[in-house]
């Protein structure tokens, strides 16, 4: 079946996939939580809890490393669990559905790690906190057609057990003598060399994705997910267009619901594009990639 958004009714299961023999799939939630958990994450969660039999959730909390206690969580998904997908929601993302879950994790079984794209909390410079292939565009609509990416946020990941299983056989089981803490180091933080910016460090997310392309796994985006990144409100792609007039101002021309939007980067500059009328281009710079991610 075609990955282009059409399903077919499962004689199985009765409920509609886009690949045949998906009703049997497992999904382990292993979202890592550090303090609260923001009330809309809570109700968008609960209509993924409401399938039991697809979706288990098994937060790892009570840890600020987060490059730990997601390598923890990934760790206990792929020593303890027969699930065939490790998702991860952060507490703080909020406005995503149960059709674009699943169809994010069902991507996530051809397409390795699959992501949906939300902004970094910024008033000022909004950006993606995934990393986009240089000079390339996405447009985000109702097309759930994957596109390629160079680095994911863990904030919306989806990714397939067989990555997980190819990356141990490359490194270390750590604190093996702590049985229920011992894990494998998926997401430690890395020294990159960038081809324009020389050395960085990659945060946890972008340094497991970039270990996951190393060993030949590809990183996608569904555009069709929208999603919210709660700060002092809830971040949407439509924030990348913001005016700042010659006072300090920032105008804002957010829609009251998710509108087609095209999201460039190029050469270190994101740029946003909208339609006429509702959103006007906005270009932000791109930030230090190690920072990306808040």
């Amino acid at each position: 079946m075609a990955d282009n958004g059409q399903r077919e009714k499962c004689e199985k299961c009765g409920r509609k996939h886009w690949r045949d023999a998906l009703c049997d799939m497992h999904v382990y939630i292993g979202s890592s939580v550090w303090r609260e958990v923001e009330p809309f994450h809570v109700t968008a969660l609960q209509n993924l809890l409401r399938d039991g039999y697809r979706y288990a959730y098994l937060p790892q909390q009570g840890d600020s490393l987060m490059e730990r206690t997601r390598g923890m969580s990934a760790t206990l998904f792929l020593t303890k669990t027969t699930g065939d997908v490790w998702l991860s929601l952060d507490s703080d993302i909020v406005g995503f559905t149960k059709e674009g879950i699943d169809f994010l994790v069902e991507q996530a079984t051809v397409h390795d790690v699959a992501v949906g794209i939300y902004l970094c909390r910024s008033r000022t410079d909004s950006y993606p906190s995934s990393a986009f292939e240089d000079d390339t565009s996405i447009e985000f609509n109702q097309d759930p057609t994957p596109v390629p990416i160079k680095w994911g946020a863990t904030g919306c990941m989806a990714v397939h057990r067989r990555v997980f299983e190819a990356m141990a056989e490359t490194m270390p089981l750590l604190h093996m003598k702590d049985e229920a803490r011992c894990f494998y180091p998926f997401f430690q933080t890395m020294i990159y060399d960038h081809e324009e910016h020389g050395k960085i460090l990659l945060s946890e997310d972008f340094a497991f994705c970039e270990r996951a392309r190393q060993l030949g796994f590809m990183v996608h985006a569904n555009p069709a997910i929208r999603l919210g990144h709660i700060g002092p409100y809830a971040f949407r792609l439509e924030d990348m267009g913001k005016h700042i007039d010659e006072d300090g101002k920032v105008w804002q021309m957010t829609p009251e619901e998710p509108i087609p939007m095209k999201i460039s980067c190029s050469k270190g500059r994101w740029k946003a594009e909208g339609p006429v009328g509702l959103k006007q281009e906005a270009e932000v710079p791109e930030p230090e990639l190690s920072l990306v991610g808040d």
